[in-house]
């Protein structure tokens, strides 16, 4: 045997009876739609005929400057380090202690240029000579300098003393 489930009708307007309203009372019903009691807070909007807006522009404007400048160092020192790093530098007259010091400091190995020919230098060998051409008198660095210009004989009786020294 099925049971019935019944329902209870208003005999007066013929709708369900319900325990509670659906839906709370428009405008003047007595309640309270923001039971905590706090407001949204109304966006600003700033108007250019302000004091804060001329404020606020000059904010923007000091922090744009300022990125500007980091972009334009950041561009050229990348662009200087990129250039030195094209191993270049013995088609320039220039001398080989100096290329020498840059292999030290870019960690890297480049070619030297000789009279003679070219020949590449690694690092550990550039720093031997190059600690050795540090400490040695005035004199003996004059002849250092001419010997690792001159050719490739020269460079290595300079680089074979290093050597040594540094051992």
């Amino acid at each position: 045997m099925v049971k019935a489930q019944w329902t209870v009708v208003s005999p007066h307007s013929g709708d369900l009876e319900e325990d509670a309203p659906t839906n709370f009372g428009g405008s003047g019903s007595g309640v309270d739609m923001n039971p905590t009691g706090m407001r949204k807070k109304k966006k600003k909007i700033l108007d250019a005929r302000t004091k804060e807006y001329r404020e606020h522009k000059a904010r923007l404007e000091s922090r744009r400057q300022a990125r500007q400048e980091k972009k334009v160092s950041k561009l050229s020192t990348s662009v200087k380090e990129s250039i030195e790093s094209f191993g270049r530098e013995y088609l320039l007259a220039e001398d080989n202690m100096d290329i020498l010091r840059s292999i030290v400091k870019r960690k890297s190995a480049k070619p030297v240029k000789f009279s003679d020919g070219k020949s590449m230098v690694d690092m550990f060998t550039a720093s031997a000579i190059v600690q050795v051409y540090d400490k040695v008198n005035p004199d003996n660095q004059a002849k250092m300098k001419k010997m690792v210009n001159g050719k490739q004989s020269q460079f290595m009786a300079i680089q074979d003393l290093a050597m040594k020294a540094s051992k």
